[in-house]
């Protein structure tokens, strides 16, 4: 008997497993494949090293901008050096996860659990299966992608995010499906390490949901490193044989031979063969349903991260996470995701937190919006990294900062700054007398604030 059993061991998982344990109760954590999740092996930190990669390629390429001669004369990428780079950063994060679980005495089975009912599972694990009961359950067993309904995945030509990144080379020409945050991000790093990349997106806009003019700036951006892109528009068809998309535009319908195709339309909510009905846990196809402690319908059940649906970042699991077993202990912890910020590693990045423009004037009738361009900023000069602005939108009554958004070099460093002024529900004002360090990217945000207010020093 334990005190908590965690079924899943990715960002959600693994902190609620740290909180428990240090808050002295007896934890066992059930997982199935890596400790870590998704992220640390399959997704944030894997796609980061590959866009660290591109990055630096592409700064090599350049060098001449900063009075460095022929730097690119011999550059040349090396994908075998580059997956073992990528994946020596996932091994050390993974083995710091395990570390962490050791030193906070957290029991760590691998395989795979399921509830036999509300106050036990059973586990399955090469040897067998056994039975764990426990007083208290924390589910966060992640999401994964969603396929085509019509081209399932088959890992060799069509593929998901996770089997790009056990490529071994990457190919000549890449159709992405869907230009979210997932496939803008591979089209960035594909397309300036050499490959032809067609994104095929049903919205009107690349990333559906962020401010229109920032999507139109990365829209840009991406078109001049050579991404082709269909907005308003849909993949027909995925023939294997031919090895050809065939995507209806406004324009009429082309078709594409390519040598691989990412297939990024969403995830879901992993919840197959838990068998929650057994322990009488509501959920439906958007996630388990939870309240702001985390708690299932079942008041000693509880679940975290992308399971539950919502806000699918592993910033936001953490969070869950960490409530979610709070509770479980018998504190009192509430969910607050009003600052939750939302970063795209794209080049150039985009980053915000809080409202969009659009979001903002359909909420607040006369709202101040301050702008101001990276041209502007010294250190961007210095960085040659001059495209890009950042947007604040303020609140006409209270000037409370209601919405930040980035584009442009660093720009999910700088969200960091941006999100502590919304948690803390800042107004414009208190920005007035605010000494922002020189010379750094750091004070276009402060520009910003006081443009919305119409103050701005350098703009």
């Amino acid at each position: 008997m334990y005190d908590i059993a965690i079924i899943g061991g990715g960002p959600a998982g693994y902190v609620a497993a740290i909180t428990a344990a240090r808050s002295g109760k007896q934890v066992v954590l059930i997982e199935k494949k890596e400790l870590g999740g998704t992220c640390l092996n399959e997704g944030c930190m894997p796609t980061k090293a590959l866009l660290e990669c591109a990055d630096t390629y592409q700064h090599v390429l350049h060098a001449e901008r900063f009075g460095i001669e022929n730097a690119a004369d011999h550059v040349q990428v090396n994908w075998q050096k580059i997956n073992a780079y990528k994946q020596s950063i996932v091994q050390k994060l993974t083995g710091g996860v395990h570390y962490l679980m050791k030193r906070n005495q957290v029991q760590v089975i691998r395989g795979s659990a399921a509830f036999e009912n509300e106050r036990a599972l059973l586990v399955e694990t090469a040897n067998g299966t056994s039975k764990i009961e426990a007083e208290k359950f924390i589910v966060t067993t992640g999401a994964e992608p969603i396929p085509l309904p019509f081209a399932p995945f088959d890992g060799e030509w069509i593929m998901h995010s996770s089997h790009f990144l056990s490529l071994e080379t990457p190919p000549p020409v890449l159709v992405i499906v869907g230009g979210g945050v997932i496939g803008c991000e591979f089209a960035s790093v594909y397309s300036r390490l050499g490959s032809q990349v067609v994104i095929a997106e049903m919205a009107e806009q690349l990333l559906p949901g962020e401010d229109p003019d920032i999507a139109a700036f990365l829209e840009r951006s991406l078109k001049q490193q050579g991404v082709q892109i269909h907005l308003s528009s849909s993949v027909e068809a995925l023939d294997r044989t031919t090895q050809t998309a065939r995507i209806r535009t406004p324009e009429g319908t082309a078709e594409i031979k390519a040598d691989a195709v990412l297939v990024a339309i969403g995830r879901k909510p992993r919840l197959d063969g838990l068998l929650l009905e057994r322990a009488g846990v509501k959920a439906t196809a958007r996630g388990i349903e939870v309240n702001e402690q985390m708690q299932t319908s079942q008041p000693h059940i509880f679940a975290a991260g992308d399971a539950c649906g919502g806000i699918q970042l592993a910033h936001v699991a953490f969070h869950e996470g960490e409530v979610a077993a709070r509770n479980a202990c018998g504190e009192e912890a509430m969910l607050n995701l009003r600052a939750v910020p939302r970063c795209i590693y794209t080049s150039p990045e985009v980053a915000s937190v809080g409202l969009t423009e659009r979001q903002a004037r359909e909420k607040y009738a006369g709202l101040l919006v301050g702008e101001f361009p990276f041209s502007a900023n010294g250190k961007a000069m210095i960085l040659q990294e001059t495209a890009g602005k950042v947007k604040v939108l303020v609140e006409p009554t209270y000037h409370e900062i209601v919405g930040i958004t980035l584009v442009g070099a660093r720009a999910t460093e700088l969200i960091g700054q941006a999100a502590l002024m919304m948690h803390a529900e800042m107004t414009a004002d208190a920005m007035e007398n605010f000494i922002a360090p020189h010379p750094t990217l750091s004070e276009i945000l402060t520009e910003a604030v006081r443009g919305a207010l119409g103050h701005a020093i350098h703009g």
